[in-house]
């Protein structure tokens, strides 16, 4: 081969085919020939991994790769324009810049993240890069791009960072990690591994209900290793399995010394990883030791980290079934950590999710940290899936978390992971501070209850249902029609013999049907109302329905509403209270020409008038407000200051208190045209309803009463 055909090879062989860009041998030969001719040397490398392309290839096929990693790379050179660009291997990445400013070089990696989403076809690409500085005393180019690649794998698994600088910090992690590649095999002779233990607490009754264990490396050199870098380095070197194994036994062996001293015994979670399913038997391997010491497999809970689970669908859905199948529980560990939980949960099956303890660092900070743990609670208890919460610090945390039906918490609220030996015996283990473990399916079943559904006392059978009817009415100028309606709500429809919501529909716009009209007040009221909302009863096909409103929005002449009623004419209790509430109001209407409810939150609202008088509470619902312009309205001016002291209902119970009766009395001239000054008794009864107190106000003509005696006579 001549001079020039070599030359011409040399130059073919630097470059890939795919993109046209230098392959790993030409950036290499590029940077060592321009410092051989002293030329500028690159001074930052960045090393870009992208992320989830072996699930697009599947996907996709080859020929759709090759068309994601074309595009990329074309983005990357436009990106990139003026600095050296290699594609080594696969979808990974080496650029050569002259720049050293941060700033931008963070601007540039934002922009390719951008670019990739052209060409990800609705799955999420992401690309990881990793970045050194050089110092100036580098010799070997291969040196720097080492430590770009170890800067980038650092965050591989953190799915919340695509960019990393190569520093001192991750230098000694990595120092540290080349450490444990070297002393691993010494610190399982030497007994460098600990297990460490921390409490799991019953949300019901806030004793111990279990415990997880926690594996520690405690070294003579560098003290405790984190398992965030022990653990992840015995995965790369297959051993982990060597690991979980010593954990277990060791665990096995602390129960069998609980038993043999008559502690309360409560189960222990250990953490299995992805390579324990492949490296080992590992059930067979946990039995065999289980079996030495004679522990129930109650005692034993499995959890299995978001990195197992990716290990395949098949084969760990066989794997977790044989261990339910054998009396374990499965528990999910760290949900809402990684990509895909919610899939996890539709594939396998847990008997327990350990909610992510992520979620509770942004507790008193951010609203929707308490929506989104709610939800995560409400929809593990309609699968059937009971749960536990880590990282619990707070009262306020604990509080929370009970009153939305977490059953189980773990975090330092309750203790730190600690050693066997720091636990005091008996104290630790007692009875006074442990649950009795003959009552955990107990609180099992308990835990199946859902505070948050709408039916608590409905069997789980996967179906999702409010049993509260909901519709969204329109009311577009005068004319009322239905958006949306619920199971429920079709339900109730029936139950007031209306077929369906067509029907519903088509005989809603009859402002001649008298509960039309009377809808169309309600929903009025609604919307002119300070908080948005109102309440009324409605005569329904002979049937009693309560109808409360909520406005939601107006647009032009067309206005939304939510509607939730209920029918009182139902058969058993609810047809028995609803004839009760016929009876007592008829009574009430008769003697009255007008009663309000006053509320202790400081609002009125009008519930029955027979007068000349208006409602006054429609337009105003502030109750002190609507006192002082009822006041001006209907009062003779002398009475009005007195009659706004007599309705300042923060002083009714006080005053009654003092009473001989269990209401107050008060008696003013009607300043209504052709009253002439006539007297009106005026009465306030307090009571007390959900929680809060309310003030039932009724007012009548004081000729009309029977052996009074009238105030102002």
């Amino acid at each position: 081969m001549d001079e020039l055909s070599k030359a011409f090879q040399t130059q073919k062989d630097d470059y890939d085919d795919l993109t046209g860009l230098l392959n790993l041998n030409g950036i290499l030969r590029c940077v060592n020939e321009a410092k051989n001719k002293g030329d500028c040397i690159y001074s930052v490398i960045i090393y870009l991994n992208v992320m989830n392309f072996k699930a697009f290839n599947q996907q996709y096929g080859f020929a759709g790769g090759n068309e994601f990693l074309k595009g990329l790379s074309d983005e990357i050179q436009h990106i990139f324009s003026d600095e050296m660009i290699a594609r080594t291997s696969g979808d990974h990445y080496i650029i050569l810049s002259k720049s050293n400013d941060k700033e931008k070089i963070i601007q540039k990696i934002d922009k390719i993240q951008e670019a990739a989403r052209k060409y990800e076809r609705g799955l999420k690409m992401h690309v990881k890069a990793g970045i050194y500085l050089s110092d100036g005393s580098e010799t070997d180019p291969v040196f720097m791009i080492d430590r770009a690649k170890i800067a980038c794998d650092d965050i591989i698994r953190v799915y919340d960072r695509d960019y990393n600088f190569y520093d001192d910090e991750l230098k000694k992690k990595n120092e540290l990690r080349q450490y444990v590649i070297d002393n691993f095999e010494d610190a399982f002779k030497e007994h460098y591994f600990k297990v460490y233990y921390q409490k799991e607490v019953r949300a019901l009754t806030g004793k111990v209900c279990g415990y997880e264990a926690l594996a520690r490396w405690i070294d003579p050199i560098y003290g405790m290793i984190s398992p965030g870098v022990f653990v992840e380095v015995l995965e790369e070197v297959h051993l982990i399995h060597k690991l979980d194994l010593y954990i277990i036994e060791q665990v096995c062996a602390d129960l069998k010394s609980d038993i043999e001293f008559g502690m309360a015994l409560e189960p222990v979670s250990v953490n299995l990883s992805r390579l324990d399913f492949e490296l080992c038997d590992i059930k067979a391997e946990i039995d065999k030791c289980r079996e030495k010491y004679e522990i129930p497999t109650k005692l034993l809970n499995i959890e299995i980290t978001e990195s197992a689970i990716a290990s395949g669908e098949n084969f760990l859905g066989d794997q977790i079934k044989r261990f339910r199948d054998s009396g374990y529980q499965v528990w999910m560990d760290d949900f809402g950590s990684g990509y895909s939980s919610l899939n996890n949960l539709k594939i396998y099956e847990f008997d327990v999710l350990k909610i992510d303890m992520d979620f509770l660092r942004t507790f008193d900070t951010n609203k929707k940290t308490q929506v989104i743990i709610a939800t995560i609670i409400n929809m593990a208890k309609e699968l059937d899936i009971h749960t536990l919460a880590e990282g619990v610090e707070t009262k306020e945390q604990y509080e929370f978390l009970r009153r939305i039906g977490c059953e189980k918490m773990q975090g330092y609220l309750f203790g730190k992971p600690k050693p066997l030996e720091e636990f005091v015996r008996p104290d630790d283990f007692s009875f006074d501070n442990c649950e009795d473990i003959r009552y955990a399916d107990y609180y099992h079943d308990i835990g199946e209850i859902n505070f948050l559904g709408s039916t608590p006392l409905r069997d789980k059978n996967m179906e999702v249902y409010n049993n509260l009817p909901i519709t969204i009415m329109e009311l577009e100028d005068e004319r009322i029609s239905f958006l949306y309606a619920n199971k429920a709500y079709h339900e109730f429809l029936n139950s007031v013999s209306v077929k369906d919501i067509e029907t519903a529909n088509s005989r809603a716009y009859r402002l001649d049907l008298p509960e039309n009209r009377k809808m169309l007040e309600v929903l009025k009221s609604a919307e002119k109302s300070e908080n948005h909302r109102s309440e009324s009863s409605i005569i329904l096909n002979g049937n009693v329905v309560i109808a409360k409103v909520r406005f939601i929005a107006r647009q032009g002449n067309r206005a939304a509403f939510t509607v939730v009623p209920r029918n009182l004419s139902l058969e058993g209790n609810e047809k028995k209270l609803a004839d009760s509430i016929h009876v007592a109001m008829a009574h009430v209407f008769n003697q009255y020409f007008r009663v309000d409810l006053y509320d202790e939150d400081g609002t009125v609202e009008n519930l029955y008038l027979n007068s000349e008088q208006l409602p006054v509470a429609d337009n105003e619902s502030n109750a002190a407000k609507a006192v002082a312009k009822y006041a001006d309205l209907y009062l003779y001016p002398e009475d009005r200051e007195r009659f706004k002291k007599f309705y300042d209902i923060s002083t009714v119970r006080e005053r009654v208190e003092k009473s001989s009766s269990d209401y107050i009395v008060d008696y003013y001239h009607s300043a209504l045209s052709g009253d002439e000054g006539r007297m009106q008794m005026y009465m306030i009864l307090p009571f007390y309803y959900n929680d809060r107190w309310k003030y039932i106000s009724c007012c009548r003509y004081a000729d009309e009463i029977r052996d009074q005696t009238i105030r102002g006579e």
